[in-house]
């Protein structure tokens, strides 16, 4: 950036600033903790599915799933996939923090548990094991 100074007619003097377009420079970081976090969250998701369905299969995992009487089987439910998403979280992030990985491939592996989960937690597909 520079500043040009000139003379006006009539006396006048005029600061303009001319800029300059400057070279940028780009540093690329690893994409490994956000691929991480996203895996982790799908791992979390997936096994809120399959707690789901377990709990409506069999008495005996609604019952250990009951951590608290008034919220009933989802307070466990939810408490485990939770742990399940930080345990994997902290399990990943070591393992892919100055990594590239392919995105298309953590994207492919997060929308393939994520759909492992939903469908685990869609009642047509739960009621099928009560």
């Amino acid at each position: 950036m520079a500043t040009i100074r000139y003379e006006r007619e009539g006396g006048g003097k005029v600061d303009e600033i001319a800029w300059q377009a400057q070279e940028l420079k780009v540093v690329e970081r690893p994409n490994g903790p956000a691929a991480a976090a996203m895996i982790a969250g799908a791992i979390g998701v997936l096994v809120l599915g399959f707690l789901t369905t377990l709990n409506e299969a069999s008495t005996d995992a609604h019952d250990f799933l009951e951590f608290w009487k008034s919220v009933g089987p989802l307070s466990g439910k939810t408490l485990i996939a939770v742990g399940a998403f930080l345990g994997s979280w902290l399990v990943l992030a070591p393992l892919l923090w100055r990594r590239n990985v392919a995105l298309n491939t953590v994207l492919l592996v997060t929308a393939v548990l994520i759909t492992g989960g939903f469908i685990g937690t869609f009642p047509k597909f739960f009621e099928l094991f009560a």
